[in-house]
């Protein structure tokens, strides 16, 4: 009887053992697979992002990349537009192939270009050191407005210039218009960024005196931070602002996805949204101080790792972490506390960066020597019965 109970009990014993296995080998199938999708759609996550260099033209000017932007060409396909201190180049995303783009006249081909944007309909826009040019793909008109800085197209479609010698408007036909500080109260008439909400109407252009919220033509707004100004007599002063924001040459403006703008200026990243709950992030630096000569600098500790202070650009990718340009090199910040820095170390051109773009896992790097391209080594598929 208890031999029975024994053998019964092995028995039971037995199948829930054999059950047991079997779920956990089906468990172990199922991970694996989840393992190998994430090895083929998200492979990206056990690799390295790994930095290359694209070449443009023969010249050392050539290679000085001054602006990027993520545009289509005539035939429609997607790539980056490419300024630089010689002329403008297109890199297709499909053939990797570089051109540079040759007008009817080959005006473009001698200019330095500071910035591009290209309109919902396919017409380009550079802004130069003289002026700006469109260009419908084969020729050019130009625009005598003064060195331009900055180009955006606004979510209503208008067509904005930043200039040294205020904002500018595209009328449509003709000309632009114009506002300054003396007309139209803007804190400083040299503008030389602009950042959109792409789900809002307000566009935002930054100045060396601050930034401007543009709720439209002639309907603007300034939000200014504390500066550091010098008197007569050798003193340094705090000129207050009607924000918090530190530093008020702003080089670049980039909103995330949940509308929380950065603001990247002279003294490092400004963080907000509306432009309140405001959050900073620099670099170790030096600051002006008033010394027993007169005014000198003092070293001030940074509370971040950003590599510097001086920030030329800001790109924002799907995952709205940041890659940010700077005089020293450039800055990977996800946002929360994940910090990387890119330097000639790593493979940059130079550390001089002058701006970034993405596109999908690339992001493009415009250096003062040359055009990087950060991405994820190719996969290649296997060959067939491997």
């Amino acid at each position: 009887m208890h031999n029975n109970r024994g053998y019964k009990s092995f028995i039971v014993f037995s199948v829930i053992l054999m059950w047991t296995i079997f779920i956990i080998g089906a468990s172990g199938c199922g991970g694996t697979k989840k393992t190998g999708t994430q090895a083929g759609g998200g492979e990206n996550a056990q690799k390295k992002r790994e930095l290359a260099k694209i070449n443009l033209g023969q010249s050392a000017k050539a290679n000085e990349v001054l602006s990027l932007f993520i545009g289509k060409n005539q035939s429609n396909q997607r790539g980056l537009y490419i300024g630089t201190m010689e002329g403008v180049y297109f890199y297709s995303f499909d053939s990797r192939n570089v051109v540079q783009i040759v007008d009817a006249e080959s005006k473009l081909k001698a200019e330095k270009i500071n910035a591009i944007c290209q309109e919902d309909g396919g017409k380009l826009w550079f802004g130069t050191e003289s002026g700006v040019y469109s260009y419908n793909f084969n020729s050019v008109r130009f625009f005598d407005i003064g060195k331009t800085s900055a180009l955006v197209q606004s979510n209503t479609g208008m067509v904005w210039a930043g200039t040294q010698y205020g904002l500018a408007l595209y009328d449509g036909s003709k000309n632009f218009n114009k506002f300054t500080r003396k007309s139209d109260n803007l804190p400083n008439d040299d503008v030389i960024s602009f950042g959109k909400d792409t789900k809002e109407a307000t566009l935002y252009a930054g100045t060396r005196q601050g930034a401007i919220v543009i709720s439209g033509p002639g309907s603007f707004a300034t939000k200014s931070g504390t500066s550091m100004k010098p008197t007569p007599s050798g003193d340094l002063i705090e000129e207050p602002g009607n924000t918090e924001m530190s530093g008020n040459s702003i080089y670049a403006i980039a909103i995330n996805s949940n509308g929380v703008m950065y603001i990247g200026t002279n003294m490092g990243i400004n963080r907000c949204k509306n432009f309140s709950n405001w959050s900073v992030f620099s670099a170790d630096s030096e600051m002006p101080a008033k010394t027993a000569s007169g005014i000198g600098y003092k070293k001030v500790k940074g509370n971040s790792p950003l590599i510097s202070n001086w920030i030329k650009s800001i790109y924002i990718d799907e995952e709205d972490a940041l890659w940010i340009a700077t005089t020293k090199g450039m800055s990977y910040f996800n946002g929360d506390g994940k910090w990387e820095n890119y330097t000639m170390s790593e493979g940059l051109a130079s550390n001089k960066v002058n701006a970034v773009a993405g596109e999908k896992t690339a992001v493009f790097i415009a250096t003062a020597g040359g055009l990087n391209v950060l991405d994820y080594p190719e996969v290649k598929a296997a060959a067939p019965g491997k």
